[in-house]
């Protein structure tokens, strides 16, 4: 039912938006953006972008028009909000995780260890329950305005030794970032921060052992069954968020029209980001195993600690400044009205 309310009127404002939001006055300015992607070019959350340049080129009729470049084009992929803020790139393609120690909260809202929601939830908590407009008041102290967050599944880990518990985790030098990283700290777990298209390289060259830094489409994506030798089942929260961002300068000098035209087609390509995601993981599991990786499990002891500290975590992280505070209260408010039951 949640996926077809979500999927329903996402296919209206897609359809509203071809047929209303054409008239784009023939005068109007041209805007140009630069879009740097912290994203591979051959992942969704880049090959998405470039279907959204296409449609809104034809919705404005030529007067919107991105170029897109790929990470490290202009900035370094953890300075996309700060260098969209101040006009060096025009729209970022990012997460909150990258930007975490500027904008606390956007870590909060990337992905949130232990979080039980799946992906139509979340969707759900942005539009529907006051979230996203919340982020866009935050982002806005940036001169950012956060156009549409992107869900798909949770963080996952892939590993080049075996490991079933926590002392063999503490063993091995993991990428991790952000609120994830802390909670791995809290359990003795140390974690180091390594771009996520280096990610190969680095496991390669033995800088890192392990990552939990994606779905395993995403390990599989980058081809990490080649320098990896094991899958963890099991995942280390249900979802997380992709934002596509723009200079709010620029975003404030468009017509409505284009505005209008700008976030029809950002929610088209979060759902098509979505879309891609479930349909890789239904088949990315088998074909690393089929490569030659085993997957194993982590303890019930190792699950039960790992629970434990990310919802103690959760409290740190409402700790950061008022922002995060209120937005882990809107998590909370979330989760009860989803009919999850959190011990504070």
């Amino acid at each position: 039912m949640k996926r077809s309310i979500v999927a329903k009127c996402c296919s209206i404002l897609t359809l509203v938006g071809v047929c209303l939001l054409l008239a784009i006055p023939a005068q109007a300015k041209t805007f140009r953006l630069v879009c740097q992607n912290v994203n591979a070019i051959d992942h969704p959350g880049y090959i998405v972008i470039e279907q959204l340049a296409e449609d809104v080129k034809k919705m404005t009729d030529g007067k919107l028009v991105i170029e897109q470049i790929p990470p490290g084009g202009m900035v370094g992929s953890a300075q996309t909000l700060s260098a969209t803020g101040q006009g060096a790139v025009d729209m970022a393609i990012t997460y909150g995780a990258y930007h975490g120690g500027d904008l606390p909260v956007g870590a909060a809202s990337f992905a949130l260890p232990g979080d039980p929601r799946d992906i139509w939830e979340m969707y759900n908590f942005y539009y529907e329950h006051g979230a996203l407009d919340f982020l866009r008041e935050q982002y806005a102290t940036r001169n950012v305005y956060y156009l549409a967050p992107a869900v798909w599944p949770g963080y996952a880990m892939i590993s080049k030794r075996p490991v079933s518990s926590l002392e063999d985790m503490k063993a091995l030098k993991i990428r991790a970032a952000g609120n994830m990283a802390r909670m791995l700290s809290n359990v003795g777990v140390g974690a180091t921060f390594i771009p996520f298209a280096e990610i190969y390289q680095a496991m390669a060259r033995g800088t890192i052992d392990a990552t939990i830094s994606g779905s395993h489409a995403e390990n599989h994506l980058q081809n990490l069954q080649e320098v990896a030798s094991y899958l963890v089942t099991q995942d280390f929260s249900s979802a997380q968020t992709l934002e596509i961002l723009v200079n709010k300068s620029q975003w404030d000098a468009m017509p409505e029209e284009m505005q209008a035209a700008f976030e029809t087609a950002a929610q088209k390509a979060s759902l098509h980001f979505t879309r891609m995601f479930m349909g890789m993981t239904k088949t990315a599991m088998q074909d690393m195993e089929e490569a030659g990786v085993e997957a194993i499990s982590l303890s019930d002891e190792a699950i039960q600690e790992i629970r434990e500290a990310s919802y103690a975590t959760w409290d740190e992280i409402a700790e950061a400044d008022e922002a995060t505070a209120r937005f882990m209260e809107m998590v909370y408010e979330n989760l009860a009205y989803e009919g999850y039951s959190i011990e504070r």
